[in-house]
């Protein structure tokens, strides 16, 4: 597979992606599948927590947790993301430190200086998940929490790279840990992902020196499900796929 600049890739699909998403800063979240952190309370009282966002995108996670009084920050390779997430912090009043930076070398924060570190969506791009995973525990302090969502790992299994579309049936092997490219939305843009069974992420959490507190497979609202595959929908068995998993991890002392 030709390799993509996931940079250039997320420069240019930005403003497709807040213009589609309009995420809010109300709360923070786990995914446009998934209920959110006002709702599964996973990080409980967030006030004078401080707070760093791993691949922050627009920041929307970031300001959300800076309205409820963390301390918050966030890093991300896009400088788009980055232009985007500055502007809406500014209008929503909140102050967050915002730095470009790739989610496996955070050198920007210092050890031991975090509470929590979060991330959405977003450790699904990183080809060096075990680096990415050292990092967060080097930044928390011990017993910090790292909680993170993406994509589940059952869902790579029912997209066609070929086609680049859904499948009713497997097109891919839950065991296949190479990179898949695929296209962002309807811009065109190349972007490429890395998926890991159960194992290999309890492995990697475990090697890092993490414990695993909780994994949560949230349901997705019917309405949506309604809406995206109805039941006469050809695809409509895919309603039974589990499209986020959330971990909750601890890192030891």
């Amino acid at each position: 597979m030709k390799r993509i600049d996931m940079r250039a890739a997320w420069n240019r699909a930005s403003a497709d992606y807040q213009r589609r998403h309009a995420i809010s800063t109300h709360s923070a979240h786990y995914g446009p599948w998934a209920p959110l952190e006002n709702e599964l309370r996973l990080l409980g009282d967030v006030r004078g927590r401080r707070i760093l966002e791993v691949g922050c995108g627009g920041g929307q996670c970031s300001i959300a947790f800076a309205r409820q009084g963390a301390i918050a920050a966030g890093i991300d390779l896009s400088d788009a993301q980055l232009d985007y997430a500055r502007a809406l912090a500014a209008a929503e009043g909140v102050a967050v430190e915002f730095v470009r930076g790739a989610a496996d070398d955070l050198h920007h924060f210092a050890d031991g200086a975090w509470d929590i570190v979060f991330s959405v969506y977003a450790f699904q791009y990183v080809a060096d998940m075990p680096r990415c995973l050292g990092e967060c525990a080097r930044v928390l302090r011990p017993h910090g929490r790292l909680v993170f969502s993406l994509d589940h790992p059952f869902r790579a299994c029912f997209f066609d790279a070929v086609e680049q579309d859904v499948t009713l049936y497997p097109a891919r092997s839950y065991f296949d840990a190479s990179p898949m490219a695929w296209t962002f939305a309807d811009t065109g843009v190349w972007m490429h992902s890395y998926h890991h069974t159960f194992a290999a992420w309890i492995e990697m959490l475990t090697a890092a020196g993490f414990r695993l507190l909780r994994l949560l497979e949230p349901a997705p609202p019917t309405e949506m499900l309604d809406d995206i595959w109805p039941d006469d929908d050809p695809l409509s068995a895919l309603r039974h796929i589990p499209p986020t998993v959330i971990f909750v991890a601890e890192r030891s002392e």
